[in-house]
């Protein structure tokens, strides 16, 4: 098992650990010195991942767990056809990070939404409809794509499937 492979399978250990996991017994699970899973803890934290070391062993907070992947819509013809994806996403507990699209010369064009409430949805639609909008997709015929984060990969599932019940998901 390389070091990536090694890390994410720890991170692995962890995220499904309902208690503190000693460094000891991480060792014994991966075949590696206690001093290679203190390095790898390290590694992770550096990389972001809120790990706690504890007297009891290193174990990551549920709440504390992002998990992000990216979702292809339709485009859309209306201010209320945004809102609809909009508000979709985050009624079923995800977060609009962002929406990207990728134009034949430009290449990747990527902008911050970070919607995850009502409200800040609320506001995203007031500076739509203040200001003369042009959608970001309009610079990609077909589709545009958001990054959702989500606390686990059943909330995804739940909402890519009310995606496509809406007509919204781009398949």
């Amino acid at each position: 098992m390389n070091p990536n492979e090694r890390r994410e399978k720890l991170l692995e250990i962890l995220k499904n650990a309902d208690e503190p996991v000693k460094g000891s017994v991480l060792s014994a699970k991966l075949d590696v010195s206690r001093q290679v899973i203190v390095k790898d803890i390290a590694l992770l934290r550096a990389s972001g991942m809120e790990i706690l070391a504890t007297s009891t062993g290193y174990m990551i907070l549920n709440s504390l767990i992002k998990r992000e992947f990216e979702i292809m819509c339709k485009n859309h013809k209306s201010n209320d056809e945004i809102f609809e994806e909009l508000k979709t996403i985050i009624d079923l507990g995800g977060k609009a990070k962002d929406v990207i699209v990728k134009h034949p010369t430009y290449g990747i064009v990527r902008a911050d939404l970070n919607v995850a409430t009502n409200r800040d949805l609320k506001k995203f639609m007031e500076k739509v409809s203040r200001n003369e909008f042009k959608q970001l997709s309009i610079l990609s015929p077909d589709y545009h794509i958001h990054t959702v984060e989500v606390s686990d990969v059943e909330v995804l599932e739940e909402i890519k499937q009310e995606l496509r019940t809406k007509n919204i998901l781009f398949e």
